[in-house]
């Protein structure tokens, strides 16, 4: 006599899930690296920091060294392909007088770091992925130059040099600066905290996403501006400069609000350096420290 078995819809659909992820388990290895690069104290300092996939976040301390923590993981369908991964790329620690760098590269077959920079591209031919999150404790008053691709955000807390800054799947957050610079991103949003007025000009631009950033309530600089779906909104009281859009005074807490689809131009107290904001679907906020 035959037998007929019923499987619910749920249960059905619960067993070839578990089998998609049998058949689609892949091979994970981490692996923690650590670096200690001595400087020496008072003299100027740039550190470099390149990441493909991942995360950077650099801190400020009051140490005359460089420490880098990194978390590397490799994923690949094969063991073989974890080991092949270990032997193309690696993040390297490179330095000289007045600069430490920390870049993740490709490898020759000695495993050291290979002529020119890592593409990294790590597509469905290679069988596997590498992603590092970069953390760097830096002296303060030391240069910025720090980078990611995807996956990971860039961050900076009490470092007060100049910096340059970029992303591109990914925000980047600021804060404690006192420096000059350039801020960049594609696909996400900028924030940035001053604890001085930067002494230069500074720049931050993202193509979707927020630009949100914070200067001491004693500023005297000129703003340019340009957002093509956004606003631009500022508790600073400013004048136009000739690009002159409205300018008109909102009932939210006395800010101004401007705005316009093309450039426009402001001044703050008696006007100085430059500072740009560009995003092409995003608001920008320029805000006043509160003290």
């Amino acid at each position: 006599m035959s037998r007929t078995t019923w499987v619910t819809a749920s249960a059905a659909s619960a067993a070839l899930l578990a089998l998609a992820g049998a058949a689609n388990a892949e091979v994970v290895d981490t692996r923690e690296i650590e670096e200690t690069v001595p400087v020496t104290a008072g003299q100027p300092l740039v550190v470099i920091v390149k990441n493909i996939t991942g995360s950077v976040r650099v801190t400020g301390h009051d140490r005359d060294r460089v420490e880098m923590h990194a978390t590397e993981t490799v994923r690949g369908d094969l063991q073989a392909d974890v080991d092949r991964a270990r032997a193309e790329r690696g993040l390297r620690t490179e330095s000289e007088p007045g600069r430490v760098a920390f870049r993740v590269r490709r490898l020759n077959a000695s495993g050291e770091a290979a002529d020119g920079d890592c593409d990294c591209r790590h597509g469905w031919d290679d069988g596997y992925d590498v992603e590092y999150d970069i953390e760097v404790r830096v002296p303060r008053g030391v240069t910025l130059d720090l980078a990611t691709v995807t996956d990971g955000d860039v961050i900076a807390e009490g470092v007060s040099g100049d910096f340059t800054v970029s992303n591109v799947n990914g925000n980047v957050r600021l804060s404690g600066l006192a420096g000059s610079g350039s801020v960049k991103t594609v696909n996400g949003d900028v924030e940035a905290t001053f604890e001085r007025a930067p002494a230069e000009a500074t720049s931050f631009t993202t193509v979707n996403g927020t630009l949100d950033v914070t200067f001491p309530e004693n500023l005297s600089a000129d703003f340019e501006f340009a957002t093509m779906q956004g606003d631009v909104l500022t508790d600073f009281e400013v004048v136009s400069l000739p690009q002159e859009p409205t300018v008109q005074r909102t009932g939210d807490r006395g800010r101004f609000m401007m705005r316009s689809n093309r450039h426009s131009a402001f001044r703050v107290g008696s006007g100085g350096e430059t500072h740009s904001f560009h995003t092409l679907n995003g608001d920008i906020y320029v805000r006043k420290a509160n003290r």
